[in-house]
């Protein structure tokens, strides 16, 4: 077998089965042409690594090398993929700030109106009552109720004691039938009327009970 170039220089072909260069001739049955290097000299064609075994043309030629090519000044210690942050790894929340909550004094429990049964925590220091959801009691189903600081509740710690002081509201509230016109102590059961809503004050802090 030889492989030799063409008379005009453009190809390689086996002269065993061929008497000339099949690609000049316009044979198609040979398969593809390959391009080859204008610079290319008469030098055996230089097989790819594996052809000697799959590639019969290739059978009595000469390979280069068989060893991966390997970068010059290559650091093999340098990672092979930049590492990246895993988005869904779980975060560790603040334990302390995550177990805080405003504990419970008492309650308002609706007894007319809509969403009769609905109860309303009482916490800590001031609490206002409003439509509005930046009330700490938001009573949003009732329209007749300012928006915002229609009354405040206030829990004193020190003493122990609960009281009703009015707002902003532009309505009269009232309890136990009487209006609001100064700020009132609450006790168990007293009634609260404020907008079309009464509720039932109810205390967990109390003289018998507290913490």
């Amino acid at each position: 077998m030889a492989i030799i170039r063409c008379d005009k220089g453009l190809h390689y072909y086996n002269n065993s089965e061929y008497a000339s260069c099949p690609y000049c001739s316009g044979d198609n049955s040979i398969g593809q042409t390959i391009p080859l290097d204008a610079n290319a000299g008469a030098a055996p064609v230089a097989a790819p690594v594996g052809a000697v075994q799959t590639d019969p043309q290739f059978a009595d030629t000469e390979i280069l090398n068989d060893n991966p090519t390997v970068a010059p000044d290559f650091d093999s210690n340098f990672p092979a993929t930049t590492p990246v942050q895993d988005v869904n790894k779980t975060i560790a929340l603040d334990d302390k700030k995550n177990s805080e909550v405003s504990p419970v004094r008492g309650w308002l429990v609706v007894i007319e109106g809509e969403k009769m049964g609905m109860d309303f925590r009482i916490c800590t220091a001031r609490n206002s009552i409003g439509r509005s959801s930046s009330n700490k009691i938001a009573i949003d189903f009732d329209k007749a109720i300012s928006k915002e600081n229609a009354c405040n509740i206030v829990y004193d710690d020190r003493n122990n004691v609960f009281y009703i002081i009015g707002g902003d509201s532009q309505n009269n509230i009232y309890v136990n039938n009487e209006i609001l016109l100064e700020k009132q102590k609450l006790v168990d059961n007293d009634i609260i009327e404020i907008g079309q809503t009464k509720l039932v004050f109810r205390s967990l802090c109390n003289e018998t009970f507290n913490y």
